[in-house]
């Protein structure tokens, strides 16, 4: 468990690395190296994906079972999504945004060993469907989150060109059309994932109603419905351009705050791991 902390740490704290020497960068008016920055986020990623494996196969089973995993896995989602699609798109800025949210959601619940002390009674319970909704529904988050860092850098571009600012800066970012498509097509992919997500738990709850709470159902219904109709909106171009972009950047901070309340309505039970907190970033005494 201690080695597995170490490279959960160690994979955030490499993204941060990347979102810092892109910014520098930036701010020195010079364009990031693509090749230094995915090499490093991909190294995070590689040191991200190892932990989570050897966490998953501490507690038996996909490593979602209390806050510190939920976000641990919704920042490696992140990293995943930039990984297999920021080469193809050659997104620099890309990759610098979602390394930093990446980063953040990665180090935060890191530095609240809390969050690590309990996990949830009954979890999944050996159900392998079950256990494919939920990775399913934090996968969508973790698109989800992207495509707010896509959102923000439209309207940074939006901003500027708008105000005839920063121009030095706005050279390295994708077009105004660009964004505009790829964030249609990050919010199709995340919502057909979590579709499929709430598909899966749909006909689990059918089966055993008192399983999930009416709270955790309304919640996530609720998130899923909101996300779903902003691409109905979308797609009708009903809803485009600003009114768009900040749509996607605060339905993804309701997300986060909702994913929290269903934490919490989680019943809490002591961790099968043999885990002993210290009080900076939740790594063992004596490591």
């Amino acid at each position: 468990m201690e080695t597995a902390r170490w490279l959960m740490l160690a994979g955030p704290l490499l993204y941060a690395l990347a979102a810092g020497l892109a910014l520098g960068y930036l701010l020195a008016r010079r364009a990031p190296s693509q090749g230094v920055l995915f090499g490093i986020v991909s190294c995070g990623f590689v040191l991200h994906s190892a932990g989570l494996q050897m966490r998953g196969m501490a507690v038996g089973g996909c490593p979602i079972g209390n806050p510190y995993e939920v976000f641990q896995f919704i920042s490696w989602s992140i990293t995943l999504v930039y990984v297999f699609t920021g080469p193809v798109f050659r997104m620099t800025i890309l990759g610098t945004f979602s390394a930093a949210l990446a980063a953040i959601l990665g180090l935060l619940p890191a530095a609240v060993p809390a969050w690590d002390e309990t996990r949830r009674s009954g979890f999944i319970g050996g159900n392998p469907w079950i256990e494919t909704h939920a990775a399913l529904a934090l996968l969508s988050y973790g698109v989800f989150g992207l495509l707010a860092t896509t959102a923000v850098m439209y309207l940074f571009q939006q901003r500027g060109l708008r105000r005839k600012q920063w121009g030095d800066i706005l050279r390295f970012l994708p077009s105004i059309v660009q964004l505009e498509t790829m964030n249609m097509r990050l919010l199709a992919v995340a919502c057909g994932i979590f579709t499929t997500s709430q598909a899966i738990g749909m006909v689990y709850w059918f089966s055993d109603p008192g399983s999930i709470s009416f709270g955790k159902l309304g919640i996530t219904l609720g998130v899923w419905l909101a996300y779903l109709l902003i691409f109905l909106l979308r797609l009708s171009q009903r809803l485009h351009g600003t009114r768009f972009a900040w749509s996607c950047v605060v339905l993804f901070l309701f997300a986060l705050l909702a994913l929290w309340a269903v934490e919490m309505d989680r019943t809490a039970a002591p961790p099968p791991v043999d885990a002993v907190h210290a009080p900076f970033f939740g790594i063992p005494h004596g490591s």
